[in-house]
């Protein structure tokens, strides 16, 4: 393990140290009351400037962040720090791991003043002004601007930045003979704004009801290439962040927006039994299986031999390894399998009787929790067999889904 977790840990807290402002994504809810009627005065450089919409108003209450970028030297200097040292340094130097920043609101006239963070690092090499902006009547969706400008802005100066007046525009679409619905995105127009280049689009798990903080993320900002098949969310909700570069003027600027969708896509194996293999070898069966309960992001918690509670269990039969088989009710033409929490460990096979095996390829990768998703054929299945390392690997599960 200590071979995958090293790198991994490593790319974490380097990833930690890149520079940028925050897009749509950024959910941070604002309070009206904290909204002014004009921006106040701030003392010292500031960044000055009015937030408009799409059709020329003025937009209120929309987050203003100000981010001194770093030089890739100097992020490369922090970032290997805090890998050598756990973490502890981003503590220690007084640059910080983030990049420094400043926040503010727009005002309800549409104006902001922000004043400049303070440097303790090298001078920015560019001054990053993101506006993140509510859109639409639902209050979930988010619009977002980020625009770079010289690193002279850093001793303040005025400018004024556009937002998209829309959401992203979700579709769902059936394409010929393939059987899941595809999600598909429209950024919305922002004016002043020239868009290209691809769109990339992220996607995170959002809780049923209330506070979107507060999901239990499966998916969390993960990348994903479109069209997406919808049916690996299942009938969870997911917030869809969409980025996409450009210019505005002569600057680069990035578009950001975001959109809530509900999904509608249940797995036939929903609700399906399963059972482990003790230390013996003998099945023992889950009175509520909960890898085909629907709760996406929540490890299951199996009842299981107490004589493998603490790892490998005793004997031969799984001491080396752990056996879990989700049965369905009877068996259904497959075309795809998701298997959440399966890692590199794991190896899956198929069955349409519970006899005849077929073995499916291994996942890739070297993530210990990650997606095993694999396209199938059609043919049948009714039994799928999951095999895992003994120890956490076996406890790592989250879903077995299986669809037509």
């Amino acid at each position: 393990m200590r071979r995958f977790l090293a790198p991994l840990l490593l790319a974490g807290l380097l990833a930690g140290c890149v520079d940028s402002g925050p897009g749509a994504e950024d959910r941070t809810p604002v309070d009206p009351a904290a909204v002014p009627a004009t921006a106040a005065a701030v003392d010292g450089p500031a960044l000055r400037g009015t937030v408009r919409d799409t059709a020329g108003g003025t937009v209120s209450g929309a987050r203003v962040t100000v981010t001194l970028l770093r030089s890739k030297s100097e992020r490369a200097s922090i970032g290997i720090g805090a890998a050598f040292s756990l973490g502890l340094s981003c503590f220690a130097d007084k640059r910080g791991c983030r990049a420094p920043t400043a926040e503010g609101l727009s005002a309800r006239d549409g104006t902001f003043a922000v004043g400049m963070p303070k440097n303790n690092g090298d001078p920015p090499v560019a001054v990053a002004l993101s506006v993140v902006a509510p859109v639409g009547d639902s209050g979930e969706n988010r619009v977002g601007t980020t625009v770079t400008l010289p690193a002279r802005t850093a001793e303040g100066g005025t400018f004024d930045v556009p937002v998209a007046s829309e959401p992203l525009k979700l579709t769902r679409n059936r394409q010929g003979s393939r059987p899941g619905p595809e999600l598909r995105v429209e950024m919305p127009s922002t004016s002043k704004a020239k868009a290209s280049g691809p769109i990339s689009v992220t996607v995170t798990q959002l809780p049923a009801e209330g506070d979107v903080s507060a999901a239990t993320a499966d998916f969390t900002e993960t990348p994903v290439s479109l069209p997406f098949d919808l049916r690996l969310a299942e009938d969870s909700r997911l917030l869809v962040a969409a980025h996409r570069e450009g210019k505005l003027g002569n600057r680069p600027v990035t578009l950001s927006a975001t959109s809530v969708l509900a999904g509608t896509e249940v797995p036939a194996s929903r609700g399906a039994a399963c059972r482990v293999t003790d230390s013996r070898g003998k099945p023992l069966a889950q009175e509520t299986c909960g890898l085909t309960d629907g709760r996406l992001g929540s490890p299951w918690d199996p009842v299981d031999d107490p004589r493998c509670a603490d790892g490998p269990c005793p004997g031969t039969a799984q001491h080396d390894h752990r056996d879990i088989y989700v049965t369905l009710d009877r068996a259904i033409p497959a075309t795809l399998l998701v298997v959440r929490g399966c890692g590199f460990t794991c190896t899956v096979e198929v069955s349409a009787d519970g006899r005849t095996w077929r073995e499916l390829p291994a996942p890739g990768g070297a993530g210990t929790d990650g997606f095993y998703v694999q396209k199938l054929s059609g043919a049948a299945v009714k039994v799928v067999h999951v095999r895992t390392a003994t120890g956490g690997f076996f406890t790592k599960l989250r879903e077995v889904s299986v669809f037509r």
